[in-house]
């Protein structure tokens, strides 16, 4: 599907979400961006490639190149296993700061969608009582009360609706929790009888 297709709400929606990363993207920190760039470079094919080739050359003019002259870094090449040690533990921080970077634009962007998710729970809900008031206005309430209609044009009680989420969670939880102890100990009689 080409863009000339989408209609004219979806680009909006296209431009404001960018524009939304945009500004999550210029809210990073000099050190945040470096990290940024340093864990792209080291996740990409070009350092795959730069890191084969040094290694290479490093092996080469520690082998074969060098017979006639001293080794800087002769077998089993000690200088270079701490160099890649040291890259290493510097990869590791970069990909860390990246991940946390990350995980603080995840938790923005779940906040975000929570406050859209609660305005337009709000919105329906008062769309509802508004055609319930239009119903009843024009008499059409001859039908009978619709308890699921009367029932979602009440506002959701959010905090009781985590709380339910949150206990139906822990039930699910306890129940693996036993169906693992069960088939535990299941196994152990199994293998009990089998000696």
């Amino acid at each position: 599907m080409s863009s000339a297709s989408l209609p004219t709400t979806a680009k909006k929606n296209v431009e404001t979400i960018a524009s939304v990363e945009q500004e999550l993207r210029n809210r990073r920190t000099r050190v945040e961006a470096i990290g940024d760039w340093v864990a792209g470079f080291f996740g990409s094919l070009r350092f795959l490639a730069a890191h084969g080739l040094l290694i290479t050359v490093w092996i080469v003019l520690n082998t074969w190149l060098l017979q006639g002259a001293r080794a800087f870094d002769p077998y089993p090449f000690p200088l270079l296993g701490v160099v890649i040690g040291v890259e290493f533990i510097f990869l590791t921080t970069f990909v860390l700061m990246n991940q946390r970077l990350q995980l603080k634009r995840q938790e923005q962007w779940s906040h975000l969608t929570l406050q859209v998710c609660l305005l337009t729970e709000q919105e329906v809900t008062k769309n509802l009582q508004m055609l319930q008031q239009i119903c009843h206005r024009l008499g059409l309430e001859t039908l009978g009360p619709d308890r699921e209609s009367s029932e979602l044009a009440r506002r959701t009680p959010v905090t009781a609706l985590a709380a339910e989420i949150e206990k139906a969670r822990e039930v699910g939880e306890k129940l693996m929790e036993k169906k693992l102890k069960t088939g535990k100990d299941q196994v152990s009689t199994a293998h009990g009888e089998q000696k």
